[in-house]
């Protein structure tokens, strides 16, 4: 029984002194073995998969053509035109894709708190998150980037033609979708974390998740400063997004604007993080 336990550590298992090159490798196979698995068994109806993504591409694009529709006729509002909201519609889309891509069980965490089913992620050798969020891509939800992608392909042309974009400005509208999938996590995160406590947390979602997702599409020139404040401090959904994009599309701001959501984003997950681990250490089981 000795000579096994001492020669655990060697094969690089989690919690072991390993050096940490071995740990993070061990890391993304298992990850890699996860995701695989869970790709493999939603992708066995393939044509319902794409039929399916396909629709709900089509259908969640409802409201930025409606909102196009009245820009079109109407003009600008308060300096934006139909490409400027484009373009700030294509980076959040695509940060809540990745988001809902890579982390589509914390959008199903309620279900892991009411039937108990964390438990099977605390007996695990490796942390919960990781588990929770190697369990389930959201192959699925691939339509959030489709449509970001689609709003971006469109507006894109138009506004290097105009001279709005040009140069460096492709790296920061990519980094602007990192920052907002980051943030989209630190808030899903959060969000998660608290149904260590009440549990059931639709609700909770619905509030700090889906309807900022869907009003930080739009310039926050259009809401009272009070609800701009909200989504650039609270629900920093808004600071991925717009507060880049403002300066980038000349729109105000200055270029602390580039800056302040790359600072923003680690301290978020930071929090996010510590708020995860707090509750899981005062999570107690409601059975199965």
């Amino acid at each position: 029984m000795t000579e096994r336990r001492a020669a655990r550590p060697s094969a690089g298992a989690p919690g072991t002194a390993a050096p940490v090159f071995t740990r993070l490798r061990l890391a993304a196979r298992v990850y890699r073995v996860l995701v695989s698995a869970s790709l493999r068994g939603k992708m066995q109806y393939r044509l319902d998969f794409l039929g399916s993504t396909l629709v709900q591409t089509i259908m969640g694009s409802d409201s930025i053509l409606f909102i196009g529709a009245v820009l079109w006729r109407f003009g600008p509002v308060m300096g934006w035109s139909i490409f400027d909201i484009g373009m700030l519609y294509a980076v959040s889309r695509m940060g809540y894709g990745l988001y809902m891509l890579l982390c589509n069980e914390l959008d199903r965490f309620e279900l892991y708190m009411v039937n108990g089913d964390f438990d099977t992620l605390l007996i695990r050798p490796w942390p919960t998150l990781f588990t929770l969020l190697a369990r389930g891509v959201g192959i699925d939800r691939l339509s959030f980037l489709a449509q970001g992608a689609a709003a971006a392909v469109l507006t894109v042309p138009r506004l290097a033609a105009d001279g709005a974009i040009g140069g460096w400005d492709a790296l920061w509208l990519l980094a602007s979708v990192v920052w907002s999938a980051m943030l989209y996590f630190a808030v899903g995160l959060a969000t998660s974390a608290a149904g260590f406590w009440i549990v059931r947390i639709e609700e909770l979602q619905v509030f700090a998740m889906n309807a900022p997702s869907t009003a930080t599409t739009y310039p926050l020139d259009v809401y009272p400063s009070w609800l701009r404040w909200v989504f650039v401090t609270l629900l920093p959904l808004g600071l991925g997004g717009y507060v880049p994009l403002r300066f980038i599309l000349d729109k105000g701001g200055s270029p602390l604007d580039l800056l302040w959501p790359a600072l923003a984003c680690p301290v978020a997950v930071w929090a996010a993080l510590k708020l995860w681990k707090t509750g899981e250490a005062h999570y107690t089981s409601t059975g199965t």
